[in-house]
C-alpha cells in the first residue's frame, strides 16, 4: 500500500473514532445545556431517528474540515466525498434501525449503539476509498457537494421545524422537534 493510501486510511480510522466519541457525547449535550436552543442544531433534542442522524453528520463534517496532514487532498474534494459518505451513513442508520425494530417489534439500546457504530465504520471505509481512488469526474464531485449542502441545511432546519413524518417522532412520547424544558 502506498504511503498516501496508508495516510488516508489512518486518517479515516482516526475519524471513525472521533465521530463515534463526539457523536455519542452530542446525544447528551442538549440536556447538559438545559435545553439551550442554539445547540439543537448539532445535538440530539429527542429520541427520534432524525435527531440521531445528526450525531454522525456534524462530527463527520467537522472531521472533513480538518487538514489532512501529509496528503494533498483539497478541502472541496474531502467535502464532496463526505457528502456521499455522510448520506450513506444516515441511510444505513435508518435502514438498519427500521429493519431490526420491525423484526423485533421494539428497539434495544445495544443494537441502537451497534447500528450507529456500524454505519459510521462503513461510511468511513467508503470515505477512505474515495480519498484513495477519487471521484470519477465533475458530476460526482458536484453531486457530493450538493448532498453535503442539502444535509447541512436539513439538519440545521428540520430540528426547529420537523415535518409530520415517522422519522421525526420521539419514540418516548410521540412528539416532534425541540421539547419544552
Amino acid at each position: 500500500m502506498k504511503s498516501r493510501s496508508r495516510a488516508i486510511l489512518r486518517w479515516e480510522i482516526a475519524g471513525t473514532i472521533f465521530i463515534i466519541l463526539v457523536g455519542s457525547a452530542l446525544h447528551f449535550v442538549f440536556g447538559w445545556t438545559g435545553g439551550w436552543r442554539p445547540v439543537a442544531v448539532i445535538a440530539a433534542v429527542n429520541e427520534s431517528i432524525w435527531e440521531h442522524l445528526k450525531l454522525a453528520f456534524w462530527p463527520g463534517l467537522f472531521w472533513a474540515l480538518l487538514p489532512l496532514k501529509g496528503v494533498e487532498l483539497p478541502l472541496l474534494e474531502r467535502l464532496a466525498a463526505k457528502g456521499f459518505t455522510l448520506f450513506l451513513t444516515a441511510v444505513l442508520i435508518v435502514t438498519i434501525f427500521a429493519s431490526y425494530t420491525t423484526i423485533l417489534g421494539h428497539n434495544l439500546l445495544l443494537l441502537d449503539i451497534g447500528t450507529f457504530v456500524l454505519a459510521v465504520v462503513i461510511g468511513q471505509c467508503v470515505s477512505a476509498a474515495i480519498g484513495i481512488y477519487g471521484l470519477p469526474g465533475s458530476a460526482p464531485f458536484l453531486l457530493g457537494l450538493s448532498l453535503l449542502v442539502a444535509q447541512f441545511t436539513a439538519y440545521a432546519f428540520l430540528t426547529y421545524y420537523p415535518p409530520d413524518l415517522w422519522l421525526f417522532v420521539d419514540s418516548r412520547n410521540g412528539l416532534r422537534g425541540i421539547p419544552l424544558i
